[in-house]
């Protein structure tokens, strides 16, 4: 069979068309859906950060400590796994945790999580203790309304890298799934750390992606039944009608859905005011980019709101280790270095103790008692520039010996105690700017001080026993 030059021009343009057609489609599809899996990972990852911070981690740690009680009081062949929900041997597992559902901390710790998901207008907000040893994630709380998976709730770990069991502070990347119960969700965990910085429990967080797919599925369609409408009338156009008419225009709109992921106003941009069925099309596209980027703009919105409150809970946490009269760091941070400070570098304990502040407050004043206070922190900051100063009481202050302060240890208490001295005999200061204070320190001995609580105890000891020799040389 022969077929004309005619034909075959348009069995030509038709396979061109038709090729340009889904080539777009798919092209375009890819673009939509990567910016939204972007997106929604994006925004899952700081939901799921933004509840790490914002828990109370006394409280979850309370809750933890008893559901791992029980858990491991449970002989492993009674554990059943949520993939029997419903079933007489799970209700009978669960029912070991009742007790928890009563604690005080466990229904705040739900109150706050139920708010916050409302706030934020996710699907659900929910905490796991993973539990390495088995490879498994036990629901702690969860603030679903309905369904909720109840407290002591096994689930396997699914994931294509074990390496997650090692490296917890990862956490669980984003995850989207599809199933005929929920539709399209996506899913992700971060860690909780308490204030020792250790892992406490996952922070968890599901959110629906139903409506944007169904728009873009809903979109797709639009914009294939476009290109296939263009593909019948490309089929009627002669070959140089057809290329200065149609093969352009649709290589415009093709190369405008491939940039749409790096540039979202790319259609609107086009200015493709035509008249016929392109321009309509070009149109069409152009209100779904409006449509899809207004969706985009909230969630982005929404991602820099999370941002600005992430950023604000770290500055109060800041806040929360200075101490608001000398400006140096309070005992919440001494705290916290006492963690760090287990031996393996060599390191003493400096205690300074302000004498006569009581004197000062009854004669001067309040005030004056704490220029006094400022007067001795300053001077204790001025000797050991390299180390840390906090105040861990009314007058009484510590400082934490390390690399040069340690080596010089010795020489730098003597200038403390030498700088003291000429304070009280300046004439030329007040009677509250010339203070005094006692000062001792202990460095640490692997053979006998079990920890930081025993260098303190000597610090304190040879601090209390330079006091008494300064009223003696009175």
């Amino acid at each position: 069979m022969k077929f004309s030059l005619n034909k075959k021009t348009i069995l030509l343009i038709v396979c061109i068309a038709v090729v340009i057609s889904i080539l777009s489609i798919v092209i375009y599809n890819k673009g939509i859906h990567d910016v939204i899996e972007s997106q929604y990972e994006d925004r899952s990852i700081d939901i799921a950060n933004l509840v790490a911070v914002e828990i109370d981690t006394e409280r979850l740690e309370k809750v933890q400590r008893a559901v791992r009680e029980i858990y491991n009081q449970i002989d492993s062949a009674d554990r059943v796994m949520s993939d029997q929900w419903g079933t007489p041997e799970f209700e009978a597992y669960v029912a070991h945790y009742a007790s928890v559902e009563e604690m005080e901390e466990y229904q705040t710790l739900r109150a706050d999580l139920r708010r916050m998901q409302d706030v934020l207008d996710v699907d659900c907000l929910y905490i796991t203790w993973l539990n390495v040893v088995d490879e498994c994630n036990v629901y702690l709380v969860d603030a679903a309304y309905e369904d909720a998976c109840p407290i002591g709730c096994i689930d396997r770990i699914y994931i294509d890298d074990p390496e997650v069991l090692v490296h917890r502070e990862e956490g669980f990347e984003p995850n989207i799934t599809n199933t005929p119960e929920y539709g399209w969700i996506i899913a992700t965990g971060m860690p909780i750390r308490n204030e020792r910085g250790e892992i406490l429990a996952i922070s968890a967080v599901d959110i629906s992606m139903n409506e944007i797919m169904e728009k873009q599925h809903r979109f797709l369609i639009y914009v294939a039944l476009a290109f296939f409408g263009l593909t019948i009338l490309v089929c009627f156009l002669g070959i140089v009608v057809v290329n200065r008419v149609i093969v352009r225009p649709i290589n415009k709109l093709s190369q405008a859905a491939a940039q749409y992921k790096n540039n979202r106003n790319v259609f609107s941009e086009l200015h493709m005011s035509r008249g016929d069925e392109i321009g309509d099309l070009a149109d069409s596209m152009t209100l779904m980019e409006d449509e899809i980027n207004g969706y985009i703009s909230n969630l982005e919105k929404t991602t820099n709101d999370l941002i600005s409150a992430r950023e604000h809970a770290e500055q109060m946490d800041r806040a929360a280790n200075i101490d608001a009269l000398t400006k140096v760091r309070n005992k919440r941070a001494f705290d916290v270095e006492t963690n760090r400070l287990d031996g393996s570098t060599p390191y003493g304990i400096l205690m300074v103790d302000m004498n006569g502040l009581k004197f000062i407050n009854d004669t001067y004043g309040h005030e004056k008692g704490d220029i006094g206070i400022n007067t001795v922190c300053q001077t204790v900051c001025q000797i050991f520039k390299h180390s840390p100063v906090y105040r861990v009481g009314g007058d009484e202050f510590v400082v934490v010996l390390e690399g040069i302060s340690y080596a010089e240890r010795d020489a730098l208490v003597q200038s403390l105690a030498d700088a003291f001295r000429r304070i009280t005999d300046d004439d030329s200061r007040q009677p509250w700017e010339r203070v005094m204070a006692a000062a001792g320190y202990a460095v640490y001995d692997p053979e006998t001080d079990s920890g930081v609580d025993s260098v303190l105890k000597r610090a304190d000891a040879a601090m209390y026993e330079n006091k008494r020799a300064l009223k003696e040389a009175r």
